[in-house]
């Protein structure tokens, strides 16, 4: 008798099968949950990229202090970091609910497929842009005051102001930390849970 303990398909649930054949990223939700907290925790580079600007590009882009400055861009790592932070949350509470029981029934399974496939595309795509974008823009000025005119002149403004709105790199820093900390270790106590 042979002692073989490979895999076995018939020990999978039905909401297991049907999600190996269909999600579009073939990682658990926890995995996806943990890349997502990651994303979010790159939000929190934005503080330490704008205060270690060169002194030339703060004087020619600054009127006060850089990590006090409303910015544009910011807005978009702001916008990227909730995006990932809260795809990632979603992402856990989805595994949870799947890890607790009972079984989906059918209707269910291809809901919470469904879910699973739109955090994964909030997290990954919009968190990952918002996140990656914003921050390649916000570094820009660490390659002189010469590569800002020549994004200047294709129609790209990294240090643009926007007065009304509370976008500082302090605050997507703080933001940054809090979700991608919170994320990651939501995803060690749903897995410790289980």
């Amino acid at each position: 008798m042979s002692d073989d303990t490979r895999f076995d398909p018939t020990d999978r649930s039905q909401y297991e099968l049907t999600r190996a054949a269909n999600v579009v990223v073939p990682l658990s939700p926890v995995r996806k949950a943990r890349i997502c907290g990651t994303l979010a925790l790159f939000g929190a580079l934005t503080g330490p990229l704008v205060a270690t600007l060169p002194p030339a590009v703060r004087e020619a882009n600054f009127s006060g202090p850089p990590l006090a400055a409303h910015l544009g861009v910011v807005a978009v790592v702001l916008a990227g970091t909730v995006a990932a932070g809260g795809a990632g949350l979603g992402l856990v509470a989805l595994q949870r609910r799947l890890a607790r029981g009972p079984e989906p029934s059918d209707d269910q399974v291809w809901t919470f497929l469904a879910l699973e496939d739109a955090l994964t595309g909030i997290g990954f795509v919009t968190g990952g842009l918002g996140v990656g974008v914003g921050l390649v823009l916000l570094a820009s000025g660490h390659w002189g005051v010469e590569a800002l005119e020549a994004l200047r002149r294709n129609g790209v403004e990294p240090y643009l102001s926007m007065g009304a709105i509370p976008t500082t790199p302090l605050l997507a820093t703080a933001a940054g930390l809090i979700a991608g900390l919170g994320v990651l270790t939501a995803t060690v106590v749903a897995v410790d849970d289980e």
